[in-house]
């Protein structure tokens, strides 16, 4: 007779636990560090959230006089698929303009703590949203990531 350490239903049980710890993070990781663009619903149709990444990183000097400060994030915009994807994709040198004015113009305070990070996510999102309004009248975008976030002061 078996031991109960080496039954083969423990066994199963150990392995499928321990499966279960090391796949977490994997899956993880495959979902922050995916492709460029990724379809999160499986239709790919009309109102399957998209992501859009904007590339290259922006890498912008900020904080004005005096020494000189160095800003290196990477942006990824939240879409409805479809139309709204390719919106996006047209208006790409406007909204990249746009968004390197707005991190060229941040403060200290804006790029080290994790309120001003948000504020100017919020202000970032705002943005790319006014420029689609005004050039297709309608915003587009739902929302927008910071997906690296690197500064030297």
């Amino acid at each position: 007779m078996p031991s109960l350490l080496t039954h083969p239903l423990n066994t199963l049980a150990f392995n499928r636990n321990l499966l279960q710890k090391f796949l977490s993070p994997f899956a993880l990781i495959l979902m922050l560090f995916g492709a460029p663009c990724v379809q999160a619903a499986a239709s790919g149709g009309e109102g399957a959230i998209t992501y859009v990444q904007l590339e290259p990183s922006f890498v912008v000097n900020y904080g004005g006089e005096g020494r000189l400060k160095y800003l290196k994030t990477d942006i990824t915009l939240v879409t409805n698929g479809g139309l709204a994807e390719d919106v996006v994709k047209q208006h790409l040198p406007l909204l990249r303009n746009q968004l390197m004015m707005l991190l060229s113009r941040q403060t200290d305070e804006s790029v080290t703590t994790n309120e001003g990070k948000e504020r100017l996510r919020k202000e970032a999102l705002e943005e790319v949203r006014q420029t689609l309004e005004k050039e297709v009248q309608h915003p587009v975008v739902e929302d927008l990531l910071f997906t690296t976030f690197i500064y030297q002061g």
